[in-house]
């Protein structure tokens, strides 16, 4: 071999390793800035579009799309594109199914049958087309990159793209992994949230029944407690009247009278007959919250004016709250028609706005009350300027029997009656906010047609 021929040999060599270095070059940097396109994306049509402009920035194109096989209507549908123009309508998969199996370089596609009324309806101005299955564990997709001139595409140019295809079909494979595995996580976590729900649903409908038959069966001897009482207390009376006429006519029953200390025992007994009244009405009423938390009333529902509803409210509740706190009710609408049992709504108000009266400072306490119409439904918002609800017990202000108040000073039966009795009009109750400035309460009801 001369010496001629040897150079000659070694500057083909020279490149041909020259040709390899730049493809392995343009391989390495598609797979990085491929790889960080697809770490960055949240779902598929996001690592698409991302994957466009790594290929758009390192291999020159006029045109890129990505076209899925939907398996359940045997088509083929356009998922992701880099350009406005063509259809994005649905092709036979019958027509395309080649695409799938193999590396197509089509060097000039007025050559192809039937191509404009298949492919090129998508890429309309195309000359020449690089066509490149990519095949993951979950779908099947085809990879189309388009020039406006023929020929565009070298071998080098097509095994540069079929190296990097193969990247990225593996990488969607994995990125398709870890979703399932996020979803399979997700579903995991609702289904134990719904076991919960249903574990509490039971506890609830057992303490329902339990409410019921407490209720039931303290209702007879209370009855029989109150009206007991209620006769001794006319008796005491006229014994009390009797004593002291008696006494006051006898010197001997007069000094006997004082010395058995009886007027302090005669005024006293009264007293504490008045005060077992007293608890007695309390009693009853605790037993009225459980009938009504267990059964709530269905048929007294008519249509009412739900302002009026909350201006009767407040008059009961104003002589609580004189010089503790401010009491605003602010609405433009002149009135709101929705279907509840009055004095059961009047309830709600007043248990919402008592807690709040309970919560804010004596003398700086504000409680605005405004009502609004909002896409067929009323929302009223009851606000108040307290401390707030801690978030501990934040989650639990609305199951029964739970309170923050101190024994003997509430049933926490007042939030669980009122989003039952919300819920039975087919509305809502809720804690909206709360935090150091106070606390918000939404009642949402629909509003009658």
């Amino acid at each position: 071999m001369t010496d001629v021929e040897k150079l000659h040999e070694t500057i083909q060599q020279l490149s041909y390793e020259n040709a390899q270095l730049s493809r392995f070059k343009k391989i390495n940097r598609l797979i990085l800035e491929g790889l960080d396109a697809i770490l960055c994306s949240e779902n598929h049509d996001e690592v698409f579009a991302r994957l466009f402009d790594v290929v758009s920035n390192i291999l020159p194109c006029d045109q890129i799309l990505i076209a899925q096989h939907d398996g359940n209507q045997s088509t083929v549908v356009p998922v992701c594109r880099r350009h406005n123009k063509g259809q994005p309508s649905a092709l036979r998969y019958s027509d395309l199914s080649h695409y799938f199996e193999h590396t197509v370089n089509l060097s000039n596609v007025k050559l192809v049958p039937d191509w404009s009324a298949q492919i090129g309806r998508w890429l309309p101005e195309a000359q020449s087309v690089l066509i490149h299955p990519i095949n993951t564990a979950q779908a099947e997709y085809i990879w189309l990159i388009s020039e406006q001139k023929i020929g565009a595409f070298s071998k080098q140019y097509e095994e540069v793209f079929v190296s990097f295809s193969a990247f990225v079909a593996n990488t969607l494979s994995q990125f398709e992994k870890r979703r399932l595995i996020t979803e399979k996580e997700a579903l995991l976590e609702e289904r134990e949230r719904i076991e919960r729900s249903m574990v509490h649903q039971e506890k609830m409908a057992a303490l329902g029944q339990l409410a019921a038959g407490v209720a039931h069966e303290l209702n007879n001897p209370l009855g029989f407690i109150n009206s007991n009482l209620s006769s001794l207390h006319d008796y005491v009376s006229r014994i009390d009247k009797f004593a002291r006429t008696a006494s006051s006519t006898n010197e001997q029953l007069n000094a006997q009278f004082h010395a058995s200390d009886m007027d302090y025992i005669l005024t006293d007994t009264v007293d504490l007959v008045d005060e077992s009244l007293d608890g007695m009405r309390r009693a009853t009423d605790i037993i009225q919250n459980l009938k009504a938390f267990s059964h709530p009333d269905e048929k007294t529902i008519k249509p009412l004016d739900f302002l009026a509803v909350v201006r009767q409210a407040l008059t009961i509740v104003r002589t609580q709250a004189k010089n503790i706190v401010e009491i605003k009710f602010d609405t433009i609408l002149e009135t709101a028609m929705i279907s509840a049992n009055a004095n059961q709504l009047a309830q709600v108000i007043i248990n919402i706005v008592t807690n709040a009266i309970q919560a804010v400072n004596h003398g700086t306490g504000q409680i605005n009350i405004d009502v609004v119409e909002a896409m067929a439904h009323i929302e009223c918002r009851i606000k108040d300027n307290g401390p707030g609800i801690d978030e501990q017990v934040k989650a639990s202000i609305f199951d029964p029997f739970f309170t923050t108040k101190a024994v003997g000073l509430g049933t926490g039966l007042g939030l669980s009656i009122s989003r039952a009795i919300i819920e039975q009009c087919g509305g809502e109750l809720q804690l909206e906010s709360t935090g150091p400035s106070g606390s918000t309460f939404l009642i949402r009801l629909p509003l009658l047609e």
